[in-house]
Formats: structure tokens, sequence, C-alpha cells
């Protein structure tokens, strides 16, 4: 967050000439594009934009395969080397010089095989193309941290070509099933991806692989002649470069890298996370390249590719070949490169019109400031399995607390104790649930993290105490800057120990951020992050406890006297290296993941039988196995409103799938309208948070009055009715990736009428369809939905709704949701102030449709013991008579050995396990009766409105989940 704020709550915290100093840097009404850089504002970027153009006018190629440098290592991977064709006057010549060019060293290529964790197919193939003997190692990031370390190998074999067959690929090809191979083409060098008998990707295909190698300037001035890299195109600001006011001292030079891709028949790519903007990323036809540098962008705007908080160099593709080709089916693409990085996409804008086309591949470039080309391939062939596979590269994501799933209430800022007291009274007042109150900067002795203002938060103990007594939870705000303050013990402690990010001087970096003159963590460091951890004892940051919770802020990191509001690229981290030799540039994008993997760290070291809950606005990928993200400081808008939907589909596809935008957005004051369908969008998104900016006029639901806040009532109550299938979703989610929010066109590739819809409507897991309103004067919503019948969730015995284009009336106590039919939801409906009051409540279980299955996942809610199998996972099903569950079967990526008899959950007891009610929706007879094995049941049914079907009700069937042998009830017709 940055912005103005008033100076009555300032006053206590900053000196008046602090505040006026950090008023002056801030915007006030949107984003300062000035501020940050485009493609051509930055010179890799420029330069590669016209190598690009170069090679795709002249045709030409400068990166070939030595046929004879092919060895296999070990079971899985292959050695080769790539070296360069330097041509001069159409004489081709062989990593040979032009003028005083000294001869360019060959690049080494890997390819290693590996099998997707849940099913044991191939499904991975990882390529890294690096640099010979360089002047100087280029960064990798080291296994374990954002990839990791136990991939499990697939078996390959290494077929050359005849020799008598010029022109043709090498294969390796893999021995596991699924029929994955990548054939490596030599000169030029392309790499294609095969997998099922379908051509999914195609690296290198255009030939704008650019790989600029270390070199000294002495030697890049004798260079000339023939172009070997982009800097023979644009040698202009290669060892130094200055934006805006600012200098970049690069003393390292050029060092960046990049990889054309194309995904052959594929006119859709989502993924990217995190832009602004539409989810199919060839759909705004944007000119400007997608950038991927995690930056502190304020009142953001919307549909510009411009970067945001964080962010994941991954895409999925949706693939539309002819039948005979393979059909309909998806792939995936990953870069572990945390360097700034710009990818252009170009793709068909019509994706139904494109589909039935030859002409609807996607086109794109990944392009790199510095480091190796790091890449992973998916070959799918759905998106469920393209995540599967990230997720086996990336690691599998962390169970949250569930309270975690409740209502968030936040702003900048609750001033005191007893304002938050108040808050925390008021939602009981209204009978409102909410599970967490946040405290942003205010509630720090003058913005020193791991403190509390003596004077308004001189009581934190009894607040907290209060919070955890009604089952609620405090989230206390924990910045990455650190005040310059010789009385700070945080700061002190770090920089006494060495511990800090350096200036390309080899001083202390010194900032300025909340605190005035502020230092920064080197969390690139492992010993930084130990050190970090041990701040979150008890010892250190007064009244902290199991269930204090985190939120990383500002963690890009933001600078406000810095290039972009971050950190100088030249600055210096150690990293997992000997000494300071690891450049911010390196690392920029991993800086917020380091600062959130030491918080996660610190609250495990604190309470290590409690799970952690953090949340971080900057990311990369791996974050999903620390903690959620938001979308960060968004504005009180339509646009932004309509546009969380997208931003939040991206995050899912891209492993993020705990995720939110703040409700009912950051900046501004939300008029009735869009307060009320903020919030009736919001119980939909993972992460669900109310969250304001300072400057906004207070927004607790009962200051709209009366029927405002009866509206609002009902809506966060159907959030918590709907908790235990939030709660299986994101077990679902942890056990095998499968992401919570899904494109509306995810469970059929092939139905081309969904697409178009994109934007608007998205699946929460497979059963739920929903609709935004992003309009404030909508008199009628099209939409559609897919294939299928389907039931109004809020009137669900209206009759069965079939598929297809919609023309809705919008509603306005909520907005539109549908539940596929031939699905099974669990609720717990009676009405409670937090998440742990629910515990022992009984469940609803409502069936929709017949055939009908569902599943349910249970645990005590805040422990690691599901680690060693205390929890309860049952299958729910349906048959058209008789309603039966079981325990269902554990899915393969839960690798840890369990006893033989896992015995029963400590919590909740067999009461809160315990099923009240049966409800049955699309009944095509009538029943009559409803029996258990202990008897006849009490039974209502009800005629639908519409069509010839009915609901029942069963009540109190005297069965319950989590046992061995399961029960089934039968209708009688």
């Amino acid at each position: 967050m940055m912005a103005a704020a008033s100076s009555a709550v300032f006053g206590s915290h900053l000196s008046l000439l602090l505040w006026l100093l950090v008023a002056a840097a801030l915007p006030v009404v949107a984003v300062d594009r000035s501020k940050f850089r485009s493609c051509k504002q930055g010179s890799f970027c420029r330069r590669y934009e016209k190598y690009t153009q170069h090679v795709l006018q002249t045709g030409s190629f400068v990166h070939e395969l030595q046929s004879d440098s092919l060895s296999k290592e070990g079971s899985n991977a292959v050695l080769g080397r790539l070296t360069h064709v330097v041509r001069t006057e159409g004489v081709d010549t062989p990593d040979g010089g032009g003028g005083g060019r000294p001869a360019p060293r060959p690049l080494p290529l890997r390819v290693a095989f590996y099998r997707e964790q849940v099913s044991g197919h191939c499904g991975i193939v990882r390529v890294t193309i690096d640099e010979e003997s360089p002047e100087r190692p280029r960064f990798r990031l080291r296994e374990g941290d954002v990839i990791v370390k136990d991939l499990d190998p697939d078996e390959v074999t290494l077929l050359s070509p005849a020799a008598d067959t010029p022109g043709q690929p090498t294969v390796i090809q893999s021995s596991s099933p699924g029929n994955c191979s990548l054939h490596l083409y030599h000169s030029p060098f392309e790499a294609w991806l095969w997998a099922g008998g379908r051509l999914l990707q195609r690296l290198n295909a255009r030939h704008l692989l650019n790989f600029e190698q270390h070199r000294s300037k002495e030697a890049h001035a004798a260079a000339g002649g023939p172009i070997v890299d982009a800097t023979d195109v644009d040698s202009s600001d290669l060892w130094d470069e200055a934006f805006g006011d600012f200098h970049d001292g690069k003393p390292r030079g050029p060092s960046a890298a990049a990889i054309d891709v194309t995904f052959e028949r594929a006119p859709v790519l989502v993924g990217l996370a995190e832009h602004a903007t539409r989810l199919h990323l060839a759909a705004p036809g944007f000119e400007e390249p997608y950038r991927l540098f995690n930056l502190d962008v304020f009142e953001y705007e919307v549909d510009v590719p411009m970067a945001l908080y964080g962010n994941v160099p991954m895409v999925t593709a949706v693939h539309h070949l002819p039948e005979d080709a393979g059909g309909v089916s998806a792939s995936g693409f990953f870069v572990a490169n945390p360097s700034e990085g710009f990818v252009k996409v170009d793709g068909p804008a019509d994706v139904a019109a494109a589909a039935d086309s030859n002409d609807s591949s996607t086109n794109t470039w990944w392009l790199f400031e510095s480091g190796v080309l790091d890449l992973f391939c998916f070959v799918g062939p759905s998106p469920e399995m393209v995540l599967r596979q990230y997720h086996s590269v990336t690691g599998w994501p962390r169970l949250p607390p569930m309270a975690a799933l409740g209502k968030h209430q936040s702003r900048w800022n609750y001033v005191d104790v007893e304002d938050a007291l108040t808050v925390h009274k008021g939602f009981d007042r209204h009978q409102i649930p909410f599970d967490f109150l946040w405290l942003d900067l205010e509630h720090t002795d003058g913005k020193r993290y791991f403190t509390w203002d003596p004077a308004h938060f001189a009581d934190a103990g009894t607040m907290l105490d209060t919070f955890e007594q009604s089952g609620r939870k405090i989230v206390t705000i924990i910045d990455p800057h650190l005040k310059g303050d010789e009385n700070y013990t945080i700061f002190t402690q770090m920089r006494d120990a060495g511990l800090l990010t350096r200036s390309l001087n080899g001083s202390d970096y010194e900032g300025f951020c909340w605190p005035g003159p502020s230092f920064y963590p080197d969390f690139c460091n492992p010993e930084a992050r130990a050190l970090w951890a041990t701040f979150f004892q008890p010892e250190v940051y007064p009244h902290s406890r199991p269930e204090l919770y985190t939120w990383n802020d500002m963690n890009e990191p933001s600078v406000f006297n810095g290039p972009e509001i971050t950190m100088p690229r030249d600055n210096l981290h150690k990293c997992h290296s000997a000494g300071y030799d690891v450049e911010h540039r390196d690392v920029h994008n991993v800086y917020g993941f380091y600062n959130h993997m030491a918080s996660v760290e610190g609250q495990l070291l604190r309470a290590p039988a409690v799970r952690p809950f953090v949340l971080t606005r900057a990311f990369f990928a791996g974050t999903h196995r620390l903690g959620p993200v938001w979308t960060g400081d968004n504005m009180v808008s339509w646009d932004h409103l309509a546009r969380s939907v997208p931003m939040l589909v991206s995050l899912s596809m891209c492993g993020l799938s705990l995720a939110g935008a703040d409700v009912p957005g950051f900046m501004g004051d939300p008029d009735r309208g869009l307060f009320l369908r903020w919030h009736q969008l919001g119980i939909w998104y993972p992460f669900y948070r109310a969250h304001a900016h300072l400057t906004s006029k207070r927004r607790e639901p009962w200051l709209f009055g009366e029927e405002t806040t009866a509206l609002v009532r009902q809506t966060v109550l159907t959030r918590y009715q709907m908790l235990p299938m939030w709660y299986t979703l994101i077990a679902d989610w942890m056990f095998t990736g499968l992401p919570v929010l899904r494109p509306i066109w995810y469970h059929d590739l092939a139905d081309l009428g969904s697409y178009k819809f994109a934007d608007l409507s998205f699946f929460v897991g497979e059963a739920l369809l929903v609709r935004s309103v992003a309009k404030s004067d909508a008199k009628r919503l099209q939409t559609y939905l897919p294939k299928g019948d389907w039931f109004d969730f809020w009137s669900p015995h209206s009759g069965v709704v079939p598929g297809g284009a919609q023309n809705l009336k919008p509603h306005p106590e909520h907005v539109p949701v549908f539940v596929r039919s031939g699905h099974i939801l669990c609720k717990k409906m009676r009405p409670r102030r937090s998440v742990a009051a629910m515990a022992e409540d009984p469940y609803t279980v409502e069936v929709y449709g017949s055939p009908a299955r569902g599943r349910i996942y249970i645990d005590d809610g805040r422990s690691h013991h599901f680690q060693m199998g205390a929890f309860v996972l049952d299958e729910i099903s349906f048959d058209g008579a008789s309603v039966s569950s079981r325990p269902a079967k554990l899915p393969n990526s839960f690798r840890r050995p369990l006893p033989a008899d896992r015995g029963p959950l400590a919590s909740p007891s067999a009461a809160g396990l315990r099923v009240e009610r049966l409800v049955l929706h699309g009944l095509t007879r009538r029943p009559v009766a409803a029996r258990s094995l202990a008897g006849d049941l009490p039974l209502s049914v009800v005629k639908a409105d519409v069509g010839d079907s009915w609901s029942a009700t069963i009540k109190e069937p005297g069965v319950g989940f989590g046992t061995r042998e399961g029960w089934a009830l039968e209708l009688l017709f």
C-alpha cells in the first residue's frame, strides 16, 4: 500500500518532514507510468526486439546442435552442445569470429525427462541451456527452493537419425506410459515436443534463441562483423544504463537469454500471473510484451501488460488439433528464471473461429535479463494434468488453517485496541461471522516490525486473548524493510550478523520506505532467513503466540526512492554462494518469495504443531508451498471488480489457488451497489478479505444501513455454509494440484461456446459455476452454461436448467451461481460467529441430479496431524435410488507412510461428523419413503417449479462421515 494518509493518525508516528517526503514521492490519483519501464526503455528488451525483427526478416539463424555432442547422462538425461553459426557474406562459419570478436563459447544443452508424481506417466521435459566456461557463473536457483529436489526420473532412449537421412531429428523417447518424446533438430537447432501422437510445442522454431555471453568491455569493443546475439544488433547501454534519475552500473555487462516457443494449433494461452487483464493472453492483442518484474504499483490500471506485485512464468495452452492428429488437449510451459522477464504472445483473438482453422497456433518469445534458460515443458493432455506436472516440479501446496477460508476483515488501519475490539463486537452484534482481523502499519512502534505501538496497542495482550477466546485470529503486518535505528534490535541483529543486502560498493544498502531510512535483509541468504525466523519467538516479539498470523507486504521489495520504486539491480546478495557476488537483477523476482519463506519458517519455529498462515504480496513459482497471495492495491471500481475474475483464475491456473482480491477495492469509497456486488462475488474467492485504504471511509457493513447489513449478513453466511466444500477443494489442491478456481472451459475443452465467457464466469471446483455482475446498471446478464444440466444454486427446487446460452435478470441479493447436475455438495447450515464455533456442527448433504458423486475432507483444521493420516476423506454417491458414503482412496501424491490403524480424529468429535439432513434435487420420480438399515426415515417431498422433477429431504438419517464401513440410504418409489 502506498498513498497519502491522515495526519491525525500519522502524527504520533512520523515527523511532519518525513510525512511530506513520503507524500511527495507517491502518486495521488492513478498509476504513474513514468515510474515504470516498458520494453523499449530497458536495453536488454529493446535490443532483443530488434534482434527478433532481424532474424525474422532475414530468415537467418544463429544456433545449431552439434551432432556428435549428444550423449546420455544417467538414465533420464541427454547432454548436447549448441554452437554458433556466424554468417559472413553468405558463408557459414561455425563458432567463427568476425573482426576482433573472440569465438563465442558453446552453449551446453541438457534435456531431462521426469514422470508426473500422481499417475507415474511421462509428462515433464526439462531443457536447460547454459554457457560453457563463462567468465563468471550465471545464477541458477538452488534445487529445493523453487524446484523440488526429488523429481521422479523417467528413463529415456536416445534415437539418432540414420546417416543417409539429413535433416531428420534425434529423438529422445520416454519409457513411461504416455508416449512422450522430444525431437531435436540439428541445423538450425529446434526442439519439438510430442506426446500421445500430438505435436504440442516447438522450441526455437522461429530461431529467436538469444544467449548473451559474459564478456569484458574490451572484448566487446573489439568485436564486429556478423551477428552472434542481440548485442550485435544494438550495443547501447550494455555496461551502464539510466532510467529517469537512476543509474544502473551494470559492471558485469549484458547477459540476457531468450527463446521462442510455438504452441501448435493452440488458440488459447492462459497464465503469466499476475496481470490485470483478460484471461486469454492473446485476446487483448498487446503490442507490448507481458512484463515479469515484481513491483509496487499503486492504483494499477487494468487491461495493460504492465508488471504487478508477483509473477509465475508459466502458461497452459489449449490445443485444438484435428481429430486425426490427437484432438483437443492441453500442455504447459514454465521457465525457472527469477530475473526480469518479458513474454510476447501473438495468437488468435477469436478462439471459436481459430479452433477450426489451420492458423490457430500461438507464437511466443520468453526473454530474461540474466541467468540461464531453465525450461520445463508439460505434456498434459488436460489442464488438470498440466498442473499436476507443474506441482511435481515445484512442490505440492500447503494446507492452511481451516479458519483462513472464513471472512477476513482489514483496513489501514484499526487505530487501537479499542477500535479492534469494537469491530469484533460489531460483527457479533449484527450476527455476521468473521475469523480474522488484520492490523496494518499503525499497530507498530514507529514502523518497527515485531513491535506494538506503546500508546495505541499497549494492551495488545488483552486484545489477543479476547480474539482467542472467541475462536478468532489476529494478523499483523511485517514488512521486509527495517528501520535504521540503533535501538531497534531486529535491525542491529541483522546488520551485525552481516545479513543485509549490500550496495554495489559493498556497504549495507539503505533505501527509503515507511519507517524512513530503511535496510533490507538478504533473504536470498539461508542464514538471513534462519535469523528472521527467530524473531517470531515470544521473547523477541511481545505477545507472539501460535495463532498470531502474519502479512508480508511491500516485499517486491518496495523502495520509495529506488528505481521503479524498488531496489537497484546492481545491489548485491550472498544467496547460497560464498560471498556477496549475486546481483539483485539475478534474483529480484524471488526476493519476496524468500521473505515469505522466512516468515513461514518463523511461525513453524514458534509453534511446530500449528499450521502457519502468512499472506504475501510478492510471489514467484513455488509460493503455493508457503501461503496465500492477493492482487494488491486495487481500486474501488467496476473495472477492477470485473478484472478480479481473470486475475484470480489465472493465479489458480499458475498453482496459486489460495488467492483473493481486496473487497470492495482498496483505494476509494464504494457506493452501496458496488459494495454489495463485490461482497456477493468475493464470497466465491478462495481467500475472502475486505480491506481498505487509510483515506477511505470506514466500511463495516452496518455503516451502510440495516438493509445493506442484512444483505451482507446473508452473503457472508452463505460463505460459511459452504466451508465444507471450500475445505475439500483446498485439500484436493494440496493432494493433487487441482485448481480451486477454473476457467469456464476447463472441463470441456471442445465446448467452443464457453471461451468467450472466460472473463465473466468461472468454476469453483467441478460443481459450481459463478457469473460476476460487473456493471452497476446491468439489466440483463448474457451468460453461458457448458453442456449438461444445471441447477440454480439459490433455488434448486425451481428445476433443471439446460446448458447453453442464458439471458438472466440480475438478482439484487446475489450473483448467478449454478450447480452442475451429477454433483454432491456438503454444507453446514447453522449460523455461527466463526469457523471454530462450527467445528461440532452437523452436515447437510445436497445431491444435484442422478447419478451424482461428491467428496468431503475433514480434519482438526489447525494441526499437522493430517500428515500422519488423521483425517476423513469420504466419497458420496447417488445412483438414482441409493445414497452411500465410503472412505475414499488416497491420491498417489500423498506419499507419507500412514499407520495401518489411523484411529479416530481428535477433533471434531463424532457429533461433528454427523449428517443432520440429506436433500436430493432433480429426482425424476417421486419417492414415497426413505429407509436405512435401522428402519424408515422421515421424508418430505416438493415438486419442482418447472418440469417433472422432485426434491426430497431426509432429516436425521442417523449417519455420519469417517466410518470404516460407510453407510447407505435407500429411496423407495
